[in-house]
């Protein structure tokens, strides 16, 4: 008994000692920084989200070609690029027009990007307000999850832009661009590399660099699906961590720097319902960087739609429809900054829409702690798994070692008794003899029979069971909750709401450990 409190107490303690090790460098492996709510809101005057602008000439509302004033044409051309590259490309432009008219180049969001099945219905809105459009195809062999290089993506994109400045009827001092999203980092590149371009509309912007854009979405996501406060307190800790080893150096693209050269006029849309951006700080610090710029020609507008300002889900699916009044906003805009209209020439309000309400904001700043690279936890994870499966083969070698070794002891048993059976006598006079001089203790001749003594070092039965159940428990809880964290990093770079099951399977997750 005393033996079994020793070991009891021994365990216990090394048990508490390795709880307050691991403790302690979860504390120091934890960011010092954690996702604060979001509290500097833009108070909007108006719902009404139209576009206009004063008449110089008359003091009235300046009366621009509205959508539907033209017929429309599309012409497929192929654009070449460096390293003998092409794209294909769709240019639509309005018949009839006048010459000298106002184009629109369009770059890509994140994902493949085909000119024939993006921006088809406001390109050719477009179109049909006097404006040329030009949207070429993104170019993907150096684009991949893992590799995106913005500033040559705003090199191939000036290709393009070159093509639409020379096109028949348009102007060149009347051309600009229109980015969704990913690729609106690309547009402050171009706008830096081309500050001569007319306009520059930003639709969904994430403004901040991909590592800060992600740390609020994936916190709103998880949020919305009702995930534990222990999951969401994991965000800074990947955040935080770097990827360069991993080759997504593109996570910390200098937004802020390229922010500085929006000298032009500028048009800002978010979607209320878009919980993936910085709907409001995002706007506030392109508003800033535009005015330290020069720049006090900046409209802002928001609508009750989703990212790419459709209505119908806030998830980003195909083919839901436009806000309705979204691209008739964009094209009195765009004929009202060509025709001239500055800061001050606005007939309605510079910042107007549905009221938004960001309630996160993204970090500006996410150093690591402890541990600095993704590399460490991808390695970690991996000796984890190693473990795990050493574990799962673990146990039908021992099993298999412990039926050999039973079996050799019970040969080794037989063959001793054998070996040591006295010899049986040969009359029956010996084998009743009673002689009085014969000891009746034990025999003392030299091959007498003898016990053998048999050390059995098998774990008692409940031990090996506990064992068993131990390590299966180990290795089932480590590959659901593994299993459990790349559900939620998926989820949250997808944004999918699978909130029910998050919530469920984390309780079920805690009472496996």
């Amino acid at each position: 008994m005393k033996r079994i409190l020793v070991t009891c107490a021994a365990t216990t303690a090394l048990a508490l000692l390795l709880t307050m090790v691991l403790c302690a460098l979860g504390n120091a492996m934890a960011p010092k920084w954690q996702v604060e709510p979001f509290t500097d809101h833009i108070t909007l005057t108006t719902t009404n989200t139209a576009i206009q602008a004063v008449d110089p000439a008359t003091g009235a509302v300046l009366k621009t070609p509205q959508e539907g004033a033209y017929r429309t044409k599309e012409t497929h051309i192929t654009v070449a690029l460096d390293g003998g590259k092409t794209v294909n490309a769709i240019v639509r432009e309005p018949l009839d027009a006048p010459a000298d008219r106002p184009a629109c180049l369009f770059l890509h969001g994140s994902g493949t990007g085909k000119s024939s099945e993006a921006f088809g219905d406001v390109a050719n809105a477009m179109a049909s307000a006097g404006i040329t459009t030009l949207v070429p195809d993104k170019r993907l062999d150096n684009y991949t999850m893992l590799h995106r290089d913005y500033v040559s993506s705003a090199h191939d994109y000036a290709k393009s832009l070159e093509i639409l400045r020379k096109w028949p009827g348009v102007s060149r001092s009347e051309t600009g661009i229109y980015a969704e999203s990913e690729g609106t980092w690309i547009a402050t590149v171009l706008t830096q590399q081309h500050p001569d371009l007319a306009f520059a509309i930003l639709t969904s912007p994430p403004v901040v660099s991909g590592r800060q854009q992600m740390t609020l979405a994936a916190t709103n996501y998880l949020t919305a699906a009702g995930a534990p406060d222990a999951v969401k307190q994991l965000i800074p800790r990947i955040t935080s961590l770097g990827t360069q080893r991993m080759g997504l150096a593109y996570a910390d693209f200098d937004a802020a720097k390229y922010r500085r050269s929006l000298t032009m006029p500028l048009l800002i849309n978010y979607g209320v319902k878009d919980t993936a951006m910085p709907v409001e700080q995002g706007a506030r610090l392109l508003i800033k960087a535009a005015n330290q710029a020069g720049n006090t020609n900046v409209t802002l507008r928001y609508y009750d739609a989703n990212h790419q300002l459709r209505t119908g889900s806030n998830q980003t699916v195909p083919g839901l429809p436009l806000e309705p009044h979204y691209t008739h906003d964009l094209e009195d805009w765009i004929n009202a900054v060509t025709s001239g209209t500055g800061a001050n020439g606005w007939a309605t309000p510079m910042i107007a829409g549905t009221q938004p309400n960001q309630t996160v904001a993204a970090p500006l700043k996410t150093p690591p702690a402890l541990v600095k690279s993704m590399g460490v936890i991808v390695g970690a994870i991996a000796v984890c798994l190693l473990c795990a499966l050493l574990a799962m083969c673990g146990a039908p070698i021992l099993l298999i070692a412990g039926w050999v070794r039973e079996r050799r002891a019970s040969r080794r048993v037989s063959h001793d008794s054998a070996s040591t059976e006295p010899a049986e006598p040969t009359d029956s006079t010996s084998m009743f003899s009673t002689d009085a001089t014969t000891p009746t203790g034990p025999s003392t001749q030299p091959n007498a029979a003898r016990p053998i003594a048999i050390t059995d070092h098998r774990f008692p039965v409940g031990m090996r069971v506990a064992l068993a159940l131990n390590t299966l428990l180990a290795v089932g809880t480590t590959g659901v909750f593994l299993a459990y964290l790349v559900t939620v990093i998926i989820d949250a770079i997808s944004l999918t709401d699978n909130s029910a099951v998050l919530a469920k399977n984390w309780h079920a997750i805690v009472m496996l450990t």
